[in-house]
């Protein structure tokens, strides 16, 4: 299996699970000993790399919170809505905003499982619809204070901030600044992890041999489910305990509101 996926953060983690957790099962065999002082002077180097330099996708931490807080507006926008629709004793023409104003920026709670670019062009498309709907969206009161209009404007923003760190991602990716500094590491430790995995299964075939058969699958379970996550996050897929919960219906009566659901953003970058 290959292993050219692996980010220096995925190898950080891979050397101290061979070096600690499965130290003696690393010496259970010659090669273990042969390549153990190799691994922990690559080990060293690459805990010696500032945490920032390691990330393979510049600004995740500040993505995902801009976009937890874009996914709870919007969940807030959509719930308040629908209580709003379906409360039997307000006016007509307050409902009809409402139900409106809910087509027009949160037209499903799909729309904010999307991928960060897909809810930053929203925003863009949005912004329009809020001078338009202004005087219908100051017309709906919130909860703590302030009306619907602040509610759907601060999603809209929170959008924008998404898009202004995407750009500041693609400014990073662009001029290198994190592959310059870890690339050739990166690189040397992954070759080093291969040839140290092929020299123990030449080992382990060897005739005579007292290793047991599953000796590299558990010596290197740990660094392929890594391996394994990146590439299905550069696949753009969601591993099965990442998946997002399912979507609630909407409510159809004031009662059966319910809060809304943690939502996750897909980020192919990651």
């Amino acid at each position: 299996m290959t292993l050219r996926n692996l980010t220096i953060g995925d190898l950080k983690l891979a050397l101290r699970d061979l070096l600690t957790d499965k130290a003696d099962e690393l010496r259970l065999s010659a090669t273990g000993k042969l390549y153990e002082p190799r691994l922990r002077a690559k080990q060293k180097e690459i805990d010696a790399i500032p945490d920032a330099a390691g990330t393979q996708a510049p600004l995740a931490r500040e993505l995902a919170e801009a976009d937890a807080r874009h996914d709870g507006l919007g969940a807030a926008v959509f719930f308040l809505c629908k209580a709003v629709e379906a409360h039997p004793a307000l006016p007509a023409a307050l409902k009809e905003a409402a139900a409106t104003a809910q087509q027009a920026f949160v037209p499903k709670l799909d729309v904010l499982r999307a991928p960060y670019a897909d809810e930053a062009s929203a925003a863009l498309d949005n912004r329009p619809e809020l001078t338009r709907l202004k005087a219908e969206l100051k017309a709906a009161a919130t909860p703590g204070g302030g009306t619907l209009h602040d509610w759907v404007k601060a999603f809209v923003a929170a959008g924008d901030d998404i898009d202004g760190l995407l750009r500041r991602r693609a400014t990073l990716l662009a001029t290198g600044e994190n592959a310059a500094a870890t690339g050739p590491l990166r690189g040397a430790a992954v070759g080093l992890l291969g040839r140290f995995r092929e020299a123990l299964r030449d080992e382990i075939q060897e005739e005579g041999s007292k290793l047991p058969a599953d000796h590299e699958a558990r010596l290197f379970a740990y660094v392929d489910k890594l391996n394994a996550d990146r590439e299905r996050a550069l696949r753009g897929r969601a591993s099965p305990e990442q998946a997002p919960p399912t979507a609630p219906s909407p409510p159809t009566v004031p009662s059966e509101v319910a809060p809304a659901a943690p939502v996750v953003s897909a980020d192919p970058e990651l």
